[in-house]
C-alpha cells in the first residue's frame, strides 16, 4: 500500500520539527515517529491506524530500546515500500538501518535518560520530550483537520 498523502505531509511536518529539537534522543525519535506513520499506513486498516497516537508510537520507541533492537511490530511495519522512486526508497531503508543502529548505542540510551528536563541557564529546566510531544501532536491535529475538511464549493 502507498503511503497517504495526508501521512507524507505529516511526516513532512514533524521532520521540520527537527530544527527545534536538536538533541540525539528527539532527533532519533522524529525518525522513528515517521518511520511508524508510515509503517501504519503500509500495514494497518484505516480504523486501527487512526487509533495510533503518538503516545503509542513512544511505547514503541521505548520497547526497542529497551531491546537494543527492533521489536516484531516494527519490524513488519518497516517493511513498507515507501516512493515511488528507487531514491526514496533507498533513503528510507538508510533511515530504518540509522534506527536500527541507534537502538544498540549507549549514546541514545544516554540522551534518552535526559529526555525528560533540561536545565536552563536561567536555573529553569526545559521540559524537553513534552514539549515534542506537544508539538507533534499538534502536527497530528493539523494533519486530522486538514484531512477532514470539505472541499469549499
Amino acid at each position: 500500500m502507498d503511503i497517504t498523502d495526508s501521512t507524507k505531509e505529516l511526516i513532512s511536518q514533524v521532520q521540520r520539527l527537527k530544527s527545534q529539537f536538536k538533541d540525539l534522543a528527539s532527533a532519533t525519535f522524529i525518525d522513528f515517529y515517521c518511520q511508524c506513520r508510515q509503517g501504519c499506513d503500509y500495514l494497518l486498516p484505516q480504523q486501527t491506524k487512526q487509533s495510533v497516537g503518538v503516545f503509542d508510537i513512544l511505547m514503541l520507541f521505548f520497547q526497542c530500546l529497551d531491546a537494543d533492537s527492533k521489536s516484531t511490530f516494527v519490524e513488519l511495519m518497516w517493511r513498507d515500500v515507501v516512493g515511488p522512486t528507487l531514491g526514496e526508497y533507498q533513503l528510507d531503508e538508510q533511515i530504518e538501518r540509522s534506527l536500527a543502529d541507534a537502538f544498540a548505542s549507549p549514546e541514545l540510551r544516554e540522551s534518552v535518560l535526559a529526555w525528560d528536563r533540561q536545565p536552563r541557564s536561567d536555573g529553569g529546566v526545559t521540559l524537553i520530550l513534552r514539549d515534542l510531544l506537544q508539538a507533534i501532536e499538534t502536527a497530528e491535529a493539523e494533519a486530522r483537520s486538514k484531512a477532514t475538511r470539505l472541499p469549499s464549493s
